[in-house]
C-alpha cells in the first residue's frame, strides 16, 4: 500500500527528552519529523501534559505545516497542595496558549488513578476545571483515563457541553458505545497489536469506524513488533493493520477514514496550512 500523505496521528508527544536520548536510535526530532512528514504521515496532533510542554508543542507546530498542538495540565502533573490563586494563574495561560491557530484540543486532562501521586481530590478539580475552559473556548477535550473509567464517565456527564476524546482508550465495549452516542471518539493505539489486547479488540469491532482515531501517544506504546523501542508515527501503520485486520477492511481504508474523522472532529483543513 502507498501509505505516503496517508496518517493522522491524533496523540503524540515529540517534545518528550526520550527522542534526545543516544539510546532511542532515532535522528534528532526535526529530521524524523522531516521524513515522516514527507512519506507516511499527513498530520500530527503533539500533545502538551504541562505549561512547559503545551508551550513546547506549539512551538514544533509552528514548524510543520502538518502538526497541530493541544494544551492542557495532565492530571499527573496537577500542582499539590492545592492554591486557588496558582491555579487560576496556570489555567489562565492554559486559555492564552489555546487562542494559538495551531491550538484545536484541550489536553491532555483527566484521571490516573494507577499512580496516584496526586490526590484524586486534586485530580478532579483540575480536571473540571479545564472541562469548564474547553467549553469557554469551544474546543474538545483530550482525556488521559488511567483505572478511572466510572470517575472519568461521571465528570463527563457533569459537562454535556464538551466534547472529547479517550486517548489510548482502554474502557470496555459498553463504555465506548455510550461515548459515543454523546459524540465522544475513540482513539487506537498501538496497545491493539499486544497478545494480551482482547477487551480493546472488542471495542474496535463494535464501533462504527466514523467514531475511531488512531494514535502512537508517542515516544510511549510502541506497538507490535517493535515493543522496547522508541515509538513515532512512522509505526502507525501497524496499528492501522491490525485494525484493518479485526473488521475486515484495507489498511488503506483504516487510514483514510481515521484521517477524515481526526480532520472533522478537530476542524483542521485538509490541506496543511500554518496560517
Amino acid at each position: 500500500m502507498n501509505t505516503q500523505h496517508k496518517i493522522f496521528d491524533t496523540h503524540a508527544h515529540y517534545h518528550d527528552t526520550r527522542f534526545n536520548q543516544p539510546t532511542s536510535n532515532l535522528p534528532p526530532v526535526t529530521t524524523l519529523l522531516d521524513t515522516l512528514f514527507s512519506t507516511q504521515i499527513s498530520h500530527i496532533l503533539n500533545v502538551g501534559t504541562d505549561i512547559p510542554h503545551s508551550m513546547a508543542a506549539i512551538a514544533l507546530a509552528e514548524q510543520y505545516p502538518g502538526m497541530y498542538a493541544a494544551v492542557g495540565m495532565h492530571p499527573s502533573s496537577c500542582p499539590t497542595p492545592h492554591n486557588h490563586e496558582e491555579m487560576d494563574a496556570i489555567l489562565d495561560r492554559i486559555s492564552a496558549l489555546a487562542d494559538h491557530s495551531k491550538v484545536v484540543a484541550i489536553g491532555e486532562i483527566g484521571y490516573d488513578f494507577h499512580y496516584d501521586d496526586v490526590p484524586r481530590s486534586i485530580q478532579e478539580i483540575w480536571f473540571s476545571a479545564q472541562m469548564q475552559l474547553a467549553r469557554k473556548k469551544d474546543l474538545p477535550v483530550i482525556i488521559h483515563d488511567r483505572e478511572a473509567h466510572g470517575a472519568v464517565m461521571d465528570m463527563i456527564a457533569q459537562h454535556p457541553g464538551v466534547r472529547g476524546v479517550l486517548h489510548s482508550y482502554s474502557g470496555s465495549a459498553e463504555m465506548a458505545r455510550q461515548l459515543v452516542s454523546r459524540g465522544w471518539m475513540i482513539s487506537v493505539s498501538g496497545v491493539v497489536t499486544f497478545k494480551n489486547a482482547r477487551q480493546l479488540v472488542e471495542v474496535v469491532s463494535a464501533l462504527p469506524m466514523d467514531s475511531l482515531l488512531i494514535e502512537t501517544d508517542c515516544p510511549y506504546l510502541t506497538p507490535e513488533p517493535h515493543r522496547g523501542k522508541v515509538n513515532h508515527s512512522g509505526y502507525l501503520t501497524h496499528t492501522a493493520a491490525r485494525i484493518a485486520a479485526i473488521r475486515g477492511i484495507s489498511e488503506e481504508d483504516v487510514c483514510d477514514r481515521t484521517r477524515e474523522n481526526a480532520l472533522r472532529f478537530f476542524r483542521i483543513p485538509e490541506i496543511p496550512s500554518n496560517t
